[in-house]
């Protein structure tokens, strides 16, 4: 049965950026996470009208559909369905009410400014860039970390996130954004960015802020205000594209 799952998201994440015309999942991901997730919603709708309905046939078929556009939703969002089954996976022999109060607690975001933090940060890239995506050690430690700024973002003794930040002129270039499985899709990626963005907007004389992001995370950083520049490339084996936002003002 999951297997069926993981087949249709399969399907689904082969037809980002394919040409509109080849297929109607291709359609829906041109439209961008604003439209799917619309459509999600009205699929989510119709399979609570079947529900109340009582028609069990009926409502199958619209949790299909409605199956089918989380995956398109979350595939224009950048979200795998392994994200989603890493929350799963992690929230597994914990009750509900446990797990909530939990989550209740807000991560701390900060600097990573002693030893033993930065060892930290580190670990959070070797799991997320090393292990799961395969990038060689050699390449995801390229010798900057020393010259960099990082950031943390944890829960106690549980690190969630890590960044860093490089001065290159008048614009600071983010770098190695890594979030961990567990904390996929809580929105934690994102306020770690806001977090580091505000701190770098306050300074004098930073013009911009730049990164270089992986083709499936484009739509992550356009929606923090980052505009996609100059053609895809390569780096470490995968696709990305170059962005940048302006802070000043």
């Amino acid at each position: 049965m999951t297997d069926v799952i993981a087949r249709l998201a399969a399907t689904v994440a082969a037809r980002r950026g394919a040409d509109p015309a080849s297929s109607h999942t291709a359609t829906l991901l041109a439209k961008g996470p604003a439209k799917a997730a619309q459509k999600f919603g009205e699929e989510a709708v119709e399979a609570v009208i079947e529900a109340t309905r009582g028609d069990r046939t009926a409502l199958a078929a619209e949790a299909a559909d409605t199956l089918y556009h989380l995956l398109v939703m979350l595939t224009a969002s950048g979200v795998t369905l392994e994200d989603v089954c890493a929350v799963l996976e992690a929230r597994e022999g914990t009750s509900g009410l446990a797990e909530k109060a939990a989550r209740a607690v807000p991560p701390t975001i900060e600097r990573a400014t002693t030893p033993e933090a930065l060892a930290r940060c580190l670990a959070v890239r070797t799991e997320v860039f090393v292990a799961e995506q395969g990038v060689s050690v050699a390449e995801e430690r390229d010798g900057r970390d020393g010259e960099a700024e990082h950031w943390i973002a944890h829960r106690g003794r549980t690190t969630l996130a890590a960044a860093r930040v490089r001065m290159v002129g008048d614009d600071a270039k983010l770098e190695r954004v890594a979030v961990v499985r567990a904390a996929r899709g809580t929105g934690l990626g994102a306020e770690l960015m806001r977090r580091m963005l505000a701190d770098l907007a306050a300074r004098e004389g930073l013009v911009a802020a730049r990164l270089n992001s992986q083709i499936s995370a484009l739509g992550f950083y356009e929606r923090l205000g980052f505009v996609a520049e100059g053609p895809e490339f390569l780096d470490a084996g995968i696709p990305h594209r170059s962005m940048v936002r302006a802070l000043a003002g």
